[in-house]
């Protein structure tokens, strides 16, 4: 069995207004340039890497806001550079009920462009064919009525693809990196807050101490200072509490498992995450959690819960 195969996919020439998507496990797309931006430049490059670190400067003029994702292809002696937004793609294909996860193999229309020649029919109201030698969508207005269509199918298919499930992976990973750096950072802040407030207190405590020693030197010695010490060790055991249980959590994240929900405050914490329903995967989050002390696990239905509260 070949899995391999093209054609265990279909490829889908996805636009603004296709009506549904196909009802498959996976398929392929080939964005029209409604999704992205294109831009040809003559550069003496031999890689595709080389290329791809100046795609941002070179489509800066055309991307505008949105967290886009570069690709390049070469067409003889000319990189052709593409940008197209990520996360509005994949709430595109979510209004399709479709997904990221289903989608196997992307393409762009221009790397097939010479097939376009011929209008491919979009709707009744668009086509896709070549302007200026750029597949582009053009109105079905413009056309002269003689015109003939070109059925889209799998001779449209190039010869080079794109990995949209890696860069989506990176994305959700370069988001979920941002989310918990917000609570860290506001809870490094809050710890480095209550620690001045504590040096604060414990100074004022030992003054006041002072002035009591001096007053009654019978009282003096190591075990009266301890003991007014000792009330601040419980604020800062409940600090430590806090960040450990952000870094218990943090363990259990990886590249099929990630963080939902995540809330800590001085009294306790709950998270969930979203994990694969895979036995063996969730046997080792069970342990992983166990070892770190989490309380009150949960897995069911894709999700796991945890949460606990503070001494």
């Amino acid at each position: 069995m070949n899995f391999l195969d093209t054609n265990k996919a279909p490829l889908v020439l996805l636009h603004r207004h296709i009506t549904a998507l196909p009802d498959a496990a996976r398929y392929d797309l080939m964005l029209t340039p409604q999704f992205y931006v294109m831009k040809r430049e003559a550069l003496p490059l031999k890689y595709a890497f080389q290329a791809k670190k100046l795609a941002p400067s070179i489509l800066e003029e055309l991307t505008g806001e949105g967290t886009f994702v570069y690709e390049v292809f070469k067409e003889g002696d000319t990189w052709v550079f593409v940008a197209y937004d990520l996360p509005e793609l994949a709430q595109f294909l979510e209004t399709k009920k479709g997904s990221i996860d289903r989608v196997r193999r992307l393409y762009f229309a221009e790397q097939a462009r010479e097939k376009f020649v011929t209008p491919v029919t979009l709707d009744e109201r668009e086509v896709l064919t070549l302007v200026n030698d750029t597949a582009t969508v053009v109105p079905t207005s413009l056309l002269h009525d003689a015109t003939s269509f070109a059925p889209f199918d799998e001779s449209f298919r190039p010869k080079q693809h794109f990995d949209i499930k890696r860069s989506y992976n990176r994305f959700l990973d370069t988001r979920l990196a941002i989310a918990l750096a917000i609570p860290l950072a506001l809870l490094g802040l809050t710890y480095i807050a209550e620690g001045y407030r504590y040096h604060a207190a414990i100074a004022t405590a030992e003054s006041r101490l002072d002035t009591l020693l001096d007053a009654n030197p019978s009282l003096r010695g190591a075990y009266a200072r301890k003991s007014i010490l000792k009330k601040y060790a419980t604020l800062n055991r409940r600090q430590r509490q806090i960040r450990d249980r952000i870094k218990d959590v943090s363990h259990l994240t990886g590249n099929d498992t990630q963080i939902n929900t995540l809330f800590v405050d001085t009294k306790g914490y709950r998270a969930t995450l979203s994990v694969p329903d895979k036995p063996k995967t969730i046997t080792t989050l069970k342990k992983l959690a166990a070892a770190g002390g989490l309380e009150h696990i949960k897995i069911a239905a894709g999700k796991l819960e945890t949460r606990g509260s503070f001494q």
